[in-house]
């Protein structure tokens, strides 16, 4: 019987989602996601949190700026697709997503101020050899 694997889930899961608001924000359905969410800028941040919070899932071994990072930057992308497109591209919008990517992070720096480390991952103190002083040499 196979078992449940939430990485593959939240892989196919994110596919999913980036291709519904990449067709939702390039093809002919302009102010569809009105129907939803009457402003669009909430729109483009509750989209942009979904699709980040996907990533968390889908690439947990992944450093999550790293992932915050990639999705401004689809942001940006899809903001060119629009103008390339012929509909109209905001900074707004474009900083809109990029909010909602980062509000993902504000949970996990919250959890990281109330229960912090306890093990740090240091490096090995080297032992250095000091010289022997100049008149004792054997």
């Amino acid at each position: 019987m196979p078992t449940f694997q939430p990485k593959i889930t939240a892989r196919i899961l994110l596919a999913a989602a980036v291709l519904i608001c990449a067709v939702g924000m390039l093809g002919p359905f302009g102010g569809v996601e009105k129907d939803l969410v009457p402003e669009d800028k909430a729109a483009h941040f509750i989209a942009f949190y979904g699709l980040t919070l996907l990533m968390f899932s889908a690439f947990p071994n992944r450093r999550r700026l790293d992932l915050v990072m990639l999705a401004v930057f689809a942001g940006l992308a899809l903001e060119i697709g629009q103008r390339l497109s012929g509909r109209d591209a905001e900074v707004g919008d474009l900083l809109a997503d990029a909010l909602g990517a980062l509000a993902v992070l504000a949970p996990v720096w919250l959890e990281h101020l109330r229960f912090p480390r306890r093990e740090r991952r240091a490096l090995p103190l080297r032992k250095i050899e000091s010289p022997e002083p100049l008149g004792e040499a054997a």
